[in-house]
């Protein structure tokens, strides 16, 4: 990555988290307003320079469908493991923080059933589930922004995903739980996203329309905490 590169990545970074901080931050799904967009988990401990206050820890969609925003986090927050890739990750990386050798976790990384799509989980993952779901509501929090074309929406979360994980500035912490994900993506990146983190970053005009998006909600009534 050249010099001009790095800079308008960390230019775009620090705007995109600067206009995210002006959108309410919530725990619960039944709170939005709205049924189509973008979220942004933030997560505790988790800041950088240009998130003095929480760095943007994932960037989620619902790529295939209309209408299926709440319905999406709700997933998150109270689904299982093969209906969420964010609950799959968190679990795993819950399990080999403690216990690498884990039978849920065997024969390797992203091979056992728990972090196997669609593997059929054990009464130790059952336990996990309600792990996850216990620490997804205490130690994270989202923002959502409204982006009824799906079209749309699934580009911007592409350029989103690429930027924050390029950017040079927005690192995890030491401590971060992501360091014991299975996908190297997650660890390398500081995001729970396994898609997009090598792909097109957001361009100038991009970054003008998502700005446009903000102000579009905030001009609805929505309002940051505090």
């Amino acid at each position: 990555m050249d010099d001009e590169t790095k800079t308008e990545i960390e230019t775009a970074c620090r705007e995109v988290h600067e206009l995210l901080a002006r959108i309410p931050i919530r725990t619960d799904p039944n709170e939005l307003e709205f049924q189509d967009g973008l979220y942004f988990f933030f997560e505790e401990g988790e800041t950088s320079r240009h998130g003095p206050t929480g760095r943007v820890v994932r960037v989620g969609n619902h790529p295939r469908s209309d209408g299926g925003l709440v319905r999406r986090l709700r997933q998150h927050y109270s689904g299982n493991k093969n209906g969420s890739v964010f609950r799959k990750l968190l679990g795993g990386a819950l399990l080999r923080s403690r216990d690498p050798g884990s039978t849920c976790l065997a024969p390797g990384p992203g091979k056992g059933h728990w972090e196997l799509q669609d593997a059929r989980p054990c009464a130790v993952c059952r336990l996990v589930e309600v792990e996850v779901s216990s620490s997804l509501r205490a130690g994270f929090t989202f923002r959502c922004i409204e982006i009824r074309d799906r079209k749309e929406r699934n580009l911007f979360e592409v350029m989103l995903v690429a930027t924050l994980a390029q950017c040079p500035v927005c690192r995890p912490s030491g401590g971060w739980l992501g360091r014991h994900a299975y996908a190297g993506r997650v660890r390398e990146s500081g995001l729970w996203n396994v898609q997009f983190s090598d792909g097109r970053v957001l361009s100038k005009a991009a970054l003008g329309r998502f700005a446009e998006l903000v102000a579009a909600l905030m001009r609805r009534g929505t309002r940051p905490d505090g």
